[in-house]
């Protein structure tokens, strides 16, 4: 087993213990998976185009989100609590530290995205009294890109975590965070109620993602063990 694995698995365990942020994340997808769709889908015309509009936009922010929550555990946690001093003592990279708490992080957050969009899914169906299903560009979105882009943007925020204090990361973090959302907000207003999801839009949106996690995998290496330490809260 890597040790990137057992991080991971640490951290996936806590995250599951961590009732209170369990509990905060799934209100927030039940929420936005029941209670926009009625009003989503009354604005979007063609119901099958809708579907694949919210499947696409909405799943997207949803898993963003579930990311930018669980990091703020996962990083900002060992911080505060001092745990942190604790890992840079054992024999693990800071790359392979950073590598396994973002794997960490994708994966409870992508199992509740997933849920989201089976909810998404059955709540048009049951509001439209059809069957409603994405379109296979937007499957392979859902099922593919979206835990790409929960990776890229959790290990984007995870790293400027460890390079700044306390203060800055929660500046910083809640520009990143609603940057995209708004930045997918926008682009979508943009494209307007006839747009469609294609195989170019996903493959687009996945190209994006990995960029973004090749350019902060390439940041790593200017971590270090003194500039972690010097962030810690006094």
């Amino acid at each position: 087993m890597s040790r990137i694995t057992v991080v991971a698995e640490k951290e996936v365990r806590q995250l599951f213990k961590s009732r209170n942020v369990m509990l905060s994340a799934l209100i927030f997808v039940v929420v936005f998976g029941i209670f926009t769709i009625p009003a989503a889908l009354g604005g979007m015309g063609e119901a099958g185009n809708a579907m694949d509009t919210l499947g696409f936009y909405l799943v997207l922010t949803l898993g963003i989100f579930m990311g930018y929550l669980f990091t703020a555990q996962v990083f900002l946690r060992e911080k505060q609590s001092g745990v942190i001093e604790t890992l840079l003592c054992t024999p693990l990279s800071l790359r392979e530290l950073w590598s396994g708490k973002v794997a960490g992080v994708t994966i409870p957050a992508t199992l509740l995205t997933y849920f989201s969009a089976a909810l998404i899914t059955g709540t048009a169906t049951i509001f439209t009294g059809e069957t409603l299903l994405p379109s296979l560009p937007v499957l392979f979105h859902i099922i593919i890109v979206v835990p790409a882009f929960i990776a890229a943007t959790s290990g984007l925020i995870g790293f400027t975590q460890f390079m700044l204090g306390m203060r800055e990361n929660q500046i910083l973090n809640f520009g990143i965070i609603f940057g995209i959302i708004f930045l997918i907000t926008f682009v979508r207003e943009l494209a307007g109620p006839g747009f469609s999801v294609t195989w170019g839009v996903v493959a687009a949106t996945g190209g994006l993602a990995l960029l973004i996690i090749l350019a902060t995998t390439w940041l790593t290496r200017f971590l270090s063990r003194e500039r972690i330490m010097v962030t810690l809260p006094e």
